[in-house]
């Protein structure tokens, strides 16, 4: 049971196991690649900058109206220079939420790639993680975002080890 997580039932007698995340156990399976890779990186899309626009602003990805909390999410991401990548968990510990709120957000996210580049965040211990809610097919558009930008990934996914404290961006400010 090194790597397994087990989960207690209060309801009943029985125990559930399963493989624990991590990266040992985790692989960029190059088999799940889309035929076509989108790697635009300069596209702007209009960013609602006044509280009156948006709160009239609908996001054409989900049909519904941006919330706050997406906002603050979109202005720190905004921050992230290109080149440069930083974590879930660093943008959450900046907005005093947690790294899966911040995912959640950014998987919604509108305005990508540019003026909120979220393809720029990844796990904490470096591996791409999702894109645009999605962890398989599409982040090879993440990935390939991130390398037109100069960032590298090893085999698994994970940023190269010579990229990963020299390019991570930690400089949030309000």
């Amino acid at each position: 049971m090194k790597n397994t997580v087990v989960i207690a039932s209060t309801k009943s007698s029985h125990f559930v196991t399963k493989p624990r995340r991590n990266a040992h156990t985790r692989l960029f399976d190059s088999d799940m690649a889309p035929a076509t890779i989108d790697d635009d990186i300069d596209t702007v899309i209009e960013y609602p900058e006044t509280a009156q626009s948006r709160l009239e602003y609908i996001s054409p990805k989900t049909g519904r109206p941006v919330t706050e909390f997406q906002y603050r999410v979109y202005d720190a991401c905004r921050q992230i220079p290109k080149g440069s990548f930083t974590t879930y968990k660093a943008m959450a510990d900046f907005l005093a939420t947690g790294p899966r709120a911040v995912g959640n957000a950014l998987s919604k996210n509108p305005f990508c790639p540019l003026p909120i580049p979220c393809h720029r965040v990844v796990t904490s211990d470096y591996y791409i993680g999702g894109f645009s809610g999605d962890t398989t097919s599409l982040i090879f558009f993440k990935k390939a975002k991130l390398e037109k930008e100069g960032l590298r990934f090893d085999d698994k996914g994970f940023v190269a080890a010579s990229l990963q404290q020299r390019q991570v961006f930690n400089g949030f400010c309000e």
